[in-house]
């Protein structure tokens, strides 16, 4: 079942790029030799990669210390690290809840660690949702403003949502232990202590500022007058929202798209736009994926060497 499905997207990854392709060839040419590509830009942009990922560990590290006490932030980045890149391919971003496999406390090894990646991956789509609602005010007026507020009222509750999760899976038939780990997970948010619940959301805003700076120093890297970098905060965060679900690998394709049909209305070409999305897919999560490749799985309970 799933060797289908993962042909399925790989399918759709094509087509989707096939159609860009195909609207940039169908466009008037243009003379790269004439874009003077100013590579300072480009380094700037690439030293993003390194405090983005940082602070991505520093929050996975607040999040567990709860369940896991005695967890450093070395631990803590490898286990988010290493994890990523089976996230990166697998639908949903699942692959991400292996990161107790990297970690070497026995404790680990329970359901509460997928039920903690869980909590992480929610309290990013909270953050670029605030990133959001500035795109939206951008481009709908105070309509999108109210309706950017009123989801981000609806979401924010995290554990309420946990909880009536867990209650509604309590009523479940017990399906061979699979309503027992769900509960587990479900009841991971729990362990977080009030402090780092917020000093999580706020590093993950923290975090996806440095993604939007890396999006700004790309843009301004390909073309000479780019938009404003608040803008772009509000017109990519509205990008990686849409994107949440990915249906191809890595988001690859619909993120392009979806930048070129967003960025146009500020004025930047099609073709900017898709090489700026796409190199920043490539420094802000093919690199931190290639470099957790380097991290391998912990045997239950023993720490690594």
């Amino acid at each position: 079942m799933g060797r289908p499905r993962a042909w399925a997207r790989l399918l759709l990854t094509l087509l989707t790029f096939a159609f860009i392709f195909w609207y940039l060839r169908s466009r008037p040419r243009i003379d790269l030799a004439a874009l003077h590509p100013r590579w300072g830009f480009f380094a700037l942009a690439a030293l993003c990669t390194g405090p983005a990922l940082a602070l991505r560990g520093f929050k996975w590290r607040l999040l567990a210390r709860g369940l896991l006490p005695d967890i450093t932030y070395a631990q803590a980045l490898r286990s988010y690290a290493g994890a990523l890149s089976l996230g990166l391919i697998t639908p949903g971003r699942l692959g991400e809840l292996s990161r107790g496999f990297y970690l070497p406390q026995a404790e680990a090894r329970g359901w509460r660690v997928p039920g903690l990646v869980l909590i992480d991956n929610w309290l990013d789509f909270l953050a670029v949702l605030a990133w959001a609602c500035l795109g939206w005010a951008l481009h709908f007026g105070a309509l999108g403003l109210a309706l950017g507020i009123t989801a981000a009222a609806l979401f924010s509750p995290v554990r309420a949502w946990l909880r009536l999760a867990g209650r509604v899976t309590s009523r479940l038939p017990r399906m061979r232990g699979a309503r027992d780990a769900a509960a587990q997970g479900l009841a991971a948010g729990e362990t977080v202590a009030g402090r780092d619940w917020r000093g999580a959301w706020a590093t993950s805003f923290a975090a996806f500022g440095f993604d939007w700076l890396q999006t700004a120093l790309l843009m301004a890297f390909l073309v000479p007058s780019a938009p404003a970098p608040w803008r772009l905060a509000g017109i990519m965060a509205m990008v990686t929202l849409a994107n949440s679900f990915q249906v191809t690998f890595a988001g690859l394709g619909v993120r392009e798209g979806l930048a070129m049909v967003l960025l146009a209305r500020e004025g930047v070409g099609p073709e900017a736009a898709v090489a700026a999305a796409f190199l920043q897919t490539c420094l802000g999560q093919f690199v931190p994926a290639l470099a957790g490749l380097a991290a391998r799985p912990v045997p239950g309970g023993e720490e690594p060497g």
